[in-house]
């Protein structure tokens, strides 16, 4: 009988010995009666929970408790005496370790071999214990089954922080993931809105220069149509007018005063006629440019030489800046670039701008290359500055102005491939940029 007990016993052993060893759960017994040590242990010694024993730490103060608990990782339980050095070292420890330690998964089973000045029911609401035990009244079997209920609900603790920290970690990955699709659909949608500005300034600048092209077809057009006409009137006009000088002679308009005032009004009208057909006739050879506009080659010019050319022709005493900037030579018409300049330059002046206060300047960016004419004259309303570019169009008194100045300048630069850019402020000037770009230098 004895043989096959041992033998049992050693099949058993073997059994347990092929099985993986688990971690066992660590138990923090603190008292300052050594005894209570050994008794705890002894009665716990075959205690096991989810085939995990147990591993015992030890501590008779509250400072050996305190100082345990910094080192030690995962202590599941803590068998905690209430009185040790002083009546509320126990409690003392338990505000400690919840509060400075912040530790809350850790089950703490206060054990009193003594009544407490405290009740227990007051002890359970003002600290954050798990359980209450007098010592006289914890047999094995109780001790077995609070040692039970403290490892399941620290497991539990245990799993839910995990799946907390889990989620928090999904939660953390999941905002990373929207905030890197959201910089990349707004990057998208930036992109989309940048191919949508530039489609609209394309339509824009395509429907500009069709309605330039139209005009100019129709003003070229009328200006043939209008000068036979016209030169006709001005030779029966002249005609006219030495007629009316011969008879003038033969009469004697100073014995009569009705006719001397006829013949007044008669010049008059004369002259008013001759100051609208000079007017018809500066209309008519403006709009004969439009029909020249595409004829001039481009060739290989020095941009520094053409403003220079420019600067001499006008004679005038513009700022002119980076005159020594070496710049590549530019393929464009040189002819039409100075007629531009010229525009602008008159513009310039018109605007009520002092010479002194017209600055042309170069610039040559990444990309293209800008002469810029710039005033200090009462500048153009916002609402109006797209209204500039516009034929006939002026600000000026009847008469006074054609109004196709930068509607041609607009034309000729345009023909070239290169912008005309105009800002200005009231009050403070304006700015014309005549932008070329790179792709047609050499």
């Amino acid at each position: 009988m004895p043989n096959s007990t041992f033998s049992f016993l050693a099949s058993e052993s073997s059994q347990a010995q092929q099985k993986p060893q688990r971690p066992p759960w660590k138990v923090l017994v603190v008292d300052d009666e050594p005894e209570v040590h050994e008794v705890t242990k002894m009665a716990l010694s075959k205690f096991s929970y989810q085939d995990r024993g147990l591993s015992f730490l030890h501590a008779y103060s509250k400072a050996q408790a305190i100082e345990c608990m910094q080192s030690e990782q995962d202590i599941s339980v803590i068998l905690l005496d209430v009185i040790m050095e002083t009546d509320q070292a126990g409690l003392e420890c338990v505000h400690h370790i919840r509060n400075e330690l912040n530790d809350h998964d850790v089950r703490i089973i206060l054990r009193t071999g003594q009544p407490s000045t405290i009740p227990e029911h007051e002890v359970m609401l003002k600290y954050d214990i798990n359980d209450y035990k007098n010592k006289v009244d914890l047999t094995k079997s109780r001790l077995y089954i609070t040692m039970t209920s403290a490892l399941r609900a620290f497991q539990d603790i245990k799993k839910q922080s995990e799946l907390a920290s889990a989620l928090k970690d999904l939660n953390e990955n999941l905002e990373v993931k929207v905030a890197e699709r959201t910089a990349e659909l707004l990057s998208v949608n930036t992109s989309l809105q940048a191919a949508k500005d530039q489609i609209l300034a394309q339509q824009a600048s395509l429907l500009q220069s069709e309605k330039m092209a139209s005009i100019g077809y129709l003003a070229a057009g009328m200006a043939h149509e209008i000068n036979n006409p016209l030169g006709a009137l001005k030779c029966n006009f002249s005609v006219l007018q030495d007629y009316i000088n011969a008879v003038l002679n033969k009469v004697d308009v100073t014995h009569d005063e009705d006719l001397d005032n006829d013949f007044k009004d008669i010049f008059e009208l004369l002259e008013d006629n001759a100051v609208d057909l000079n007017r018809i006739e500066r209309i008519v050879a403006a709009l004969s440019v439009f029909n020249g506009i595409s004829d001039e080659q481009a060739n290989l010019y020095d941009l520094h030489e053409i403003v220079t050319s420019f600067s001499a022709e006008i004679h005038s005493q513009v700022v002119f800046e980076n005159k020594h900037e070496p710049l590549p030579k530019l393929s464009c018409c040189r002819e039409q670039l100075l007629q531009v300049f010229k525009s602008l330059y008159l513009n310039a002046k018109e605007s009520g701008s002092a010479l002194c206060d017209i600055k042309i300047s170069i610039r040559n960016h990444e990309q293209s290359m800008s002469v810029y004419f710039e005033d200090k004259g009462a500048g153009i309303p916002e609402q109006k500055l797209n209204q500039i570019f516009d034929p006939f169009y002026t600000t000026k008194p009847v008469g006074a102005n054609v109004g196709l100045g930068l509607t041609i300048a607009l034309m000729m630069v345009q023909n070239q491939g290169a912008e005309l850019i105009a800002t200005s402020q009231l009050g403070v000037g304006s700015c014309f940029e005549v932008r070329l770009p790179h792709n047609t230098s050499s």
